[in-house]
C-alpha cells in the first residue's frame, strides 16, 4: 500500500502526543490473500509479549487499516500500563465472557476511533491550509506580474505615441473610439476623427509646398532618431527598476 508507512508513523506520533506512550510499538503490515478472501478474517492484532502489532491489508483501504492501527495502539497503551497483565484467552466470545477485557475493548474502540478522527481531521485541515497557502501565494505572485507587465506595457505605449486617450481604447487597427456618445444599448460606437502622423503631415505638405519638402524629411528623420535614442534610454531605466 502506497504511503501507508508515512501515515502510520504519524497516526502514531499523533497517539503518543496525547496519550504519552512510554515506547511505541512496532507494526508490521502483512499481506494474506486467505485471509482476505474470509469475511471475518483478521483486521488487526496486538502481541503484548512483544509489543508489536499486524496489520492484515490485503483488499483493504489504507484508511481502514489506520482505523485498526490505532485501535491496536489503545490496546498498546493499555499493556503499559499493565491492564493486560494476566488477562485470559482471546479465542473468539473472550468480549462477552470477560467483563475486564470486554472494558478493555470498549476503551479501544472509544478511544482508538476518536484519536483516529481527530487525527483524520486535522491532517486534513493541514492540507488545505497549505492549499490555501499556496493558492495566496500563487496569486500574488502573478498580480505582481500583471502589474508589473501592465506598467511596462503603458510605459512604452506612451513613448512611442500609442497611449489610449482617458474615454477612448484602442481596437485592433488602432482607430481610436469616443465612448461619451456611445450607445449601451445597441452597442454602436462613434469613430473620433484620426490625427495624421509626421509621414503623413510630411506627405501633405509635399503636395502644397514641394519646394521644403527635402529639408523638412532631413529634420524629420533627425528628430526620429532622437526619439529612439531617449526610447532606448526610457527602456533601460525601466527594466532595471523591475529587476
Amino acid at each position: 500500500m502506497k504511503n501507508i508507512r508515512t501515515y502510520a508513523d504519524d497516526l502514531m506520533e499523533f497517539f503518543h502526543q496525547r496519550y504519552k506512550l512510554q515506547n511505541k510499538p512496532h507494526v508490521h503490515f502483512q499481506d494474506d490473500a486467505k485471509n482476505g478472501q474470509n469475511p471475518l478474517g483478521k483486521t488487526a492484532q496486538y502481541n503484548p509479549a512483544e509489543q508489536s502489532i499486524a496489520i492484515f491489508t490485503t483488499g483493504r483501504h489504507v484508511k481502514d487499516c489506520l482505523r485498526s492501527l490505532a485501535h491496536e495502539l489503545v490496546h498498546h497503551m493499555q499493556n503499559e500500563r499493565g491492564d493486560l497483565d494476566g488477562c485470559g484467552s482471546t479465542e473468539p466470545g473472550y468480549a462477552q465472557k470477560d467483563d475486564h477485557m470486554r472494558e478493555m475493548e470498549r476503551e479501544a474502540y472509544e478511544k482508538g476511533n476518536m484519536c483516529f478522527r481527530d487525527w483524520e481531521d486535522r491532517l486534513k485541515q493541514l492540507q488545505e491550509t497549505n492549499y490555501k497557502t499556496k493558492a495566496r501565494k500563487g496569486d500574488a505572485k502573478m498580480a505582481y506580474k500583471e502589474w508589473r507587465n501592465g506598467e511596462l506595457n503603458d510605459m512604452l505605449m506612451e513613448k512611442w505615441g500609442f497611449k489610449s486617450k482617458e474615454g477612448s481604447f484602442l481596437t485592433e487597427g488602432m482607430a481610436t473610439y469616443d465612448l461619451s456618445k456611445a450607445d449601451y444599448a445597441t452597442g454602436q460606437l462613434e469613430e473620433a476623427p484620426e490625427e495624421l502622423d509626421e509621414e503623413e503631415k510630411l506627405e501633405e505638405e509635399e503636395n502644397t509646398n514641394p519646394h521644403s519638402t527635402e529639408a523638412k524629411a532631413a529634420a524629420l528623420e533627425e528628430k526620429e532618431d532622437l526619439k529612439e535614442l531617449k526610447l532606448r534610454k526610457t527602456i533601460r531605466s525601466i527594466i532595471k527598476e523591475l529587476v
